[in-house]
């Protein structure tokens, strides 16, 4: 998978994150980072939550209210 910031979608990823939310739950050890991204037209809210140091793992969110909205948001429907 190939990932990387490019709000314009003009770069050459899989994946083009075009918007970052972050909160730190106690420590920075302890963190929900969502990377809002594009790939191939749809919308895809990707999720990491490693706690393993400088390692980034991300997958696809479970998190529905979180998919829905950015597909709301992308849709231009907010």
């Amino acid at each position: 998978m190939d990932i990387g910031w490019d709000p314009s979608l003009k770069k050459d990823y899989d994946y083009h994150v075009v918007s970052i939310f972050n909160c730190n739950v106690g420590n920075p050890e302890q963190h929900v980072t969502y990377l809002l991204s594009v790939h191939d037209g749809q919308p895809v809210a990707l999720v990491d939550q490693t706690t393993n140091g400088s390692d980034c793992m991300v997958k696809e969110t479970v998190n529905q209210e979180v998919r829905t909205a950015f597909a709301n948001i992308y849709d231009g429907n907010y």
